[in-house]
Order: C-alpha cells, then structure tokens, then sequence
C-alpha cells in the first residue's frame, strides 16, 4: 500500500507538474500574442499616420510645385504687358490710331487673346479698334475694366468672363492687368494696360496625374480669389457669368473641420494650411489643402485629395506588413544560418568595403588638394587684379594655377582609367605596331623633361621582330608612367637606360620586353610590395616634395595585366630601380601594313590648311557648344588665332546655321557630343544627310567630356572625322586644324 500510495503520489505530483507547465507556456504564449497584438495595433496606428504625413507631404510638393509654375505664368504676362508698354512708348505711337495698331499688332504675336489701354478718364481703348466710353458702353464687359484697379495695386490678376456676342455665349477668361506712370497719348493720360488670356491657359499647368486609379480621378486642384470665389474650380469646370464660392460650399456641408469664418481669417493671414471636407453629392471625404501666392498676386491655390487613397494606402501596407512579418521571422533564422556559413565571405566583404572607404578617402584627398590651391591662387589674382605691381606675381600664379589644373585633370582621368580597368572593362586594340616608332616616341616626349633635370637618358634596342600587334596608345602610357617616375625620383649627376629586347615563342608570337633602369634613389623593401596599390606614394626624406597622384604605377600595372603581360620591379635605397614590363603579341609579318598604321582618317592637307580652305580667307568655323562660358573661352582663343568662329548654343541651331550657310562657307565644325535640344552625333548625321556639296566634306570634330572607346566609336559613326577629349587641348586642336604656331609657352586648355 505504501509503495502504491508513494507511486499514486508521484503520478498527482507529475500531473500537476505538467499541468503547471501547460498553464506557464499557455500564458507564455498569450502575453506574447498579446504583446504581439498591442504593437501591431501601435504600428499600424503610427503606419496609418505615417502614411497621411507621406501623403500629406506629397500633396504640398506638388501645391508648390503647380503654384510655382502658375505664379511664374502669372508674373511672366505681367512681364509682357510692361514690355509692350515700353514699345508702346518707345515706337512712337502717338495718335489713339497709331495705339490701337500696335495693340492690334502685340495681341496678334503674343499669348493674349484681348489687349485693352484704359485711360484716367475710364475709356477703354481695344486692339480691335473699338473705345468704350462708360456712359456709352455700360453694359460691356470693357467699360468696367477700370474697376480692377480700385484697390490702387500696381498689378492685378483676376477671372473675367468675355462675351462673344456672335452667338451670345460666354467664355471664360483671366485678366492680368499693370498700373502705368506718365503715359499719355494724344494728350489724354493712360493709367492701366490690360491684357485677356484664355483660361485654359491656367488650367493646363493644375493637371495632376498621381492620384488617378481605374480611370477615376481622386486628386484636383483649383484656383481661388481672396474671398473665396474660383477661378477655376476644383473639378476643373469653367463657370461662365456664374461665379462658385467655396465659402458658400464650407456653409452648407455637414461636416467640415474648418467655418467659412476660420477660412476667411487664414486666407487673410496668407496661411498655409490643410482641413478635411465632407462631399455631400458623391458621399466621400477629402482632404483640402490650400497654399498661397506672392502678396501682389492676392490669389490661393487649393489641392484636394479623396480620404479614400489614405485609406487605400493603409490597408495595403497594413496587409504587407502583417506578411512581412512573419516573413521576416524566417528570413530571420535563415539570414542567422547564412551568416554562420558565410562568415569569412562577410569578413573578405568587410575589408573590400574598408579598402574601398580607403580609396575613397586617398581620392578626396588627392583631388581636394589641388582644389584648395586653384582656389586659394584664384583668391590671390582676384584680391591684385587691379595693382600694376602685382602683375609679374599674377602671371606666376596663373602659371602655377595652369600647372595645378593640369595635375588635377590627370587625377581624374587617372581615376576614370582606374575605374574602368577595375570593372574589367579595359578597350584594349589589337593593332598592327612599330617597336622601334614607339620607343623613339617615348624617347623624344622624356627627353627634354630627363635632360633637364641634369640626367642621363640612354635608349637601348635589340628588336629581333619589329611589328607586332598591340596597343600602342596604352603600352605608351605604361612606359610614359615608368620612365616619368624614374626622371622623378633620379638625381642630378645618375642616369635612366630605357632598353627593348624580345623573346620569341614561337613561329608567330614574341614577347617584347621593356627595361627601365636607373641609378635613383631607390624603393625600400617595404614599400615593393605597395607600389601597384591605388594612391601608394613611399613617403620619405628623399621623397618630400615630389608630387604624384599615386595611381600611376597601379595603373600600368591594371594595364599590363589585361594585355596579358606583367610588371615587376627590383630596387635597393641608394642604388636605383629596375621595372622590367613583359608583354606577348603576335607577330605582324607585313612590314608595310604595319607602317600604315598611323594613317587614320587624314582632315587636313599636306600644306598643313583644314579641308575646305578656299584662297587666303580666314578659316571658318562653326562651334557648338551650350555651356556659354566654354564657348566664350573657346571663341576667343580661335578668333585671337585668326579663325572665324560662329557659335551655336545647341545641335538644331548647329544644323540650321549650316543649312542656311553658302556651300564651303564653314571649313571646321566643333561639335559638342552632349546638348539640349539635340545632340552632337544627331546633329552630325542630319549634316551629313543634306542634299549639298560639302555635307560630306566638312570637317567635324566630336568635343566631349566623354572618353570612353564607347563614347568615341558613337562619333565616329554618326559621321564625325575626329574625336577631342574635353578639357580641349588647344594647341593639339590648333595643329589639327592646320596651325602649328597656335600653343604659346606653356600649353593652353578649355
């Protein structure tokens, strides 16, 4: 009994104990519901309000946004009243004849449908030739048009509703009208200058397309008067000799959060404000929310939106957020197994953000500080401009701003190399090349730079296969940037040996080697191993002051890599360095055929004159290009250099001057690649297709901020002859076009 006792016992306690669990995680899982409930209801009450300030928001930017546009309608025919005042004036319309002539004349070439003078003495003088007299003409829509001005405002913008009395209808109609000061004609004294618009002209610029659904409109906007009279009402229907007032709409609705009174105050005090509005006829509440003009225009613009897109908005998100959320616990626990499993490709992510945010920063820096120096030197010559002292000073600042400039440009075309080679998007060619040709060109740009730096230069060759296929433009720049260092960092006294040999591999490949060796100052073991990162600069006594953009060499080295070779480098501090570039290619086994590579598309004659020159006449050109200041740089530096330049401020007008130009009149186009209206390639293939002699003759260069091989072949194909990179090189261009005397002493660039 006592064990049966002790087993009952146990059983009692371990059903209660179970029972005590059950009641536990049941009340676990109700306060968790319960929780989970409470922030829901939370969440979608803040959602519900978040949605209604979004919206909230939205309608007053594009309040703003239409009222600005109106506002600017308004002002821009107030404008143009004063200016057909001034000629009014200025033209010597002396009888009321001769006036109402020109207002017949200003109302045929403007916006207005109706012009109207009104003279002191209340006679209205028409560009239809008819006066109104007020005793005569009481019952005219004209002979009270004094009235708009009894409020003594300068300028006055109301609704004025026209009768077209052939047929007896209406038409409704915006007023703008200017006061006018010392006006007389014929010795009777004007006083205002009236002109009549359509009122579509209005209605046009309140069309709001973002609340539309299903071909309903739930959003519309309207334009009222300071005692709440519409100009065009808030569906947009015209009111023809029937004036409808929101404040006799606010009196008779049911429900309104805001009196007729309330409205009236806040219109005066030039409020902006919002309020919701029951809509009897089609049983709906809307959101009303109004925004004032400027002062002088003493009108009010009103957007409404129906309740229902509110509420549309809140249920959709309220839906989305409910499934969101329990998509969100999963996506919770399968993101915990993915970071789990993916960790070290977090941590590599990790440091190729902190190298990136690195880049970024050597970037800014590197740019900010030539920046800070035109900034500064810009300064200076504007504090002197004017001391006759101060000019050997400017004109050294001005060298020293140039020579920042251009270390700036070769930043950014640096970074825009760097860019493209990282994302694998290199053009590099394949083209048919001259070992030797390359390397004396690489020669003769370092000489001078080399010798006069108290260095010796030495240029080595031992090419067993001398035409390869290649690209010449970027093993230039590999070189370039190498024997550039090597000037850079070898002192007066040492020498650089430039040296080419080749290893052939086969019957139809080589591998050409390129040596670069000096007796400089060296590369410490510590810095080899960064001297191909982005923005490496060593950072040593012997170093200071030697300035580079630190891209250089990790760019060569991008660039070797995509050409299939490789760049390594030996040194020892004190001794000097050895870059050694290996690069493979294909031999080119026509000699001729690669000395024809050069060629390109010749624009220029022999005698060094642009095609199309005709005589001893000025070369004429034609310059497209919309920003003014680069056109007025551009125009000046050409016509100083003899040439007749004719500017276009975008491609129609380029076309059109050519079109309406005699047949060889202009020798050269410059065109700009990027421009309103049309753009540069569109307007060179119009050129191109006119039915006229030198259509496909005239020399048309493509000036760009473009570089790409992209950008480039786009040019080349819409039938341009050459391609110009923006900053303009303006000797280069001037050598293009036939003159080599154009480049003064240090290098000109727009």
């Amino acid at each position: 009994m006592t064990a049966g006792h002790s087993a009952t016992n146990r059983y009692v306690r371990y059903e209660i104990l179970e029972k005590k669990h059950s009641i536990f995680y049941t009340l676990i899982i109700v306060t968790a519901l319960t929780i989970i409930c409470l922030v829901t209801a939370l969440y979608v009450r803040q959602l519900d309000r978040t949605i209604s300030d979004n919206i909230i928001n939205e309608i007053s930017e594009i309040a703003a946004h239409d009222k600005s546009t109106i506002q600017s309608y308004i002002e821009m025919c107030w404008e143009d009243l004063y200016e057909i005042h001034h000629r009014l004036a200025s033209d010597g319309c002396d009888t009321i004849e001769d006036v109402e002539a020109r207002l017949n004349l200003e109302c045929a070439s403007s916006s207005f449908t109706h012009i109207y003078l009104v003279a002191e003495n209340g006679a209205v003088y028409t560009d239809k030739f008819v006066t109104y007299v007020p005793d005569s003409h009481s019952s005219a829509p004209e002979s009270h048009l004094p009235q708009y001005f009894s409020n003594n405002r300068d300028k006055v913008v109301a609704r004025f509703d026209d009768k077209i009395r052939r047929g007896r209808a209406t038409k409704g109609s915006i007023l703008y009208g200017v006061r006018l000061d010392n006006y007389e004609v014929n010795g009777i004294k004007m006083f205002a200058l009236i002109g009549i618009s359509d009122i579509s002209s209005i209605q046009d610029k309140m069309v709001i397309d973002s609340f539309i659904k299903d071909g309903k409109i739930r959003g519309h906007s309207a334009l009222i008067d300071m005692e709440g009279n519409y100009i065009v009402d808030i569906n947009k229907k015209l009111y023809l000799n029937k004036w409808n007032n929101l404040f006799d709409h606010l009196a008779e609705s049911k429900e309104s959060e805001m009196t007729s009174e309330e409205l009236s105050e806040r219109l005066s005090h030039l409020e902006t404000f919002g309020f919701y509005h029951s809509h009897e006829e089609e049983n709906s509440r809307e959101l009303f929310y109004f925004i004032p003009f400027d002062p002088e225009i003493s009108l009010y613009f009103i957007m409404s939106v129906n309740e229902e897109v509110f509420m549309e908005q809140t249920r959709t998100f309220v839906t989305m957020s409910m499934a969101m959320l329990a998509i969100s616990m999963l996506t919770v626990i399968s993101m915990l197994l993915i970071v789990m499993r993916y960790q070290n490709k977090t941590i590599l992510a990790s440091k190729a953000a902190k190298s990136q945010k690195e880049f970024l920063s050597n970037m800014s820096h590197e740019i900010r500080t030539p920046l800070n120096g035109l900034i500064g030197m810009n300064h200076l010559i504007m504090a002197h401009i004017d001391d006759d002292s101060q000019k050997p000073q400017i004109k050294e600042w001005l060298k020293k701003s140039h020579s920042t400039a251009g270390y700036l440009l070769s930043l950014v075309n640096d970074i825009l190399d760097m860019s493209k080679l990282q994302a694998g998007k290199a053009d590099i060619l394949r083209e048919p090349l001259l070992v030797d040709a390359l390397i004396d060109e690489i020669a003769a740009m370092q000489a001078d730079n080399i010798a006069g730096r108290g260095v010796e230069f030495i240029v080595e060759k031992d090419i067993t296969e001398p035409c390869i296929e290649g690209d010449a433009t970027h093993i230039k720049q590999i070189l370039m940037n190498i024997v550039g260092n090597a000037a850079k960092f070898t002192p007066k006294g040492k020498s650089i040996r430039l040296s080419v040999s080749q290893e052939k591999t086969d019957d139809a490949h080589v591998i050409t080697i390129y040596r670069c060796e000096d007796t400089g100052i060296g590369i410490s073991r510590e810095y080899i191993g960064k001297i191909f990162d982005s923005f490496s600069q060593e950072r040593n006594r012997n170093t200071n002051g030697i300035k580079g953009t630190g891209l250089g060499m990790a760019i060569s080295k991008l660039l070797a890599n995509a050409m299939g070779g490789d760049i390594t480098v030996e040194s020892e501090i004190n001794v000097g360095s050895i870059f050694t570039v290996r690069l493979p290619s294909k031999i080119v086994a026509e000699i001729p055929g690669c000395l024809k590579e050069r060629e390109g598309d010749m624009s220029i004659r022999e005698n060094g004159e642009p095609m199309g020159r005709f005589g001893n006449r000025p070369v004429k050109i034609l310059v497209a290009e919309d920003v003014e200041l680069n056109a007025e740089i551009l125009m000046e530096i050409l016509t100083m250099e003899g040439f007749d330049a004719v500017h276009a401020r975008d491609g129609r007008e380029a076309v059109e001057l050519f079109r309406e130009s005699e047949i060889g009149e202009f020798d050269i186009i410059l065109m700009d690649m990027q421009m309103p209206v049309m753009d540069g390639c569109s307007a060179c293939a119009e050129i191109r297709r006119m039915d006229r002699a030198d259509a496909k003759s005239v020399v048309i260069y493509a000036c760009t901020a473009n570089i790409f091989k992209e950008d480039r072949d786009r040019a080349m194909e819409s039938g341009m002859n050459d391609f110009l990179t923006k900053p303009v090189d303006i000797g280069g261009l001037l050598k293009k076009m036939g003159r080599t005397d154009g480049a003064n002493d240090f290098s000109k660039t727009l």
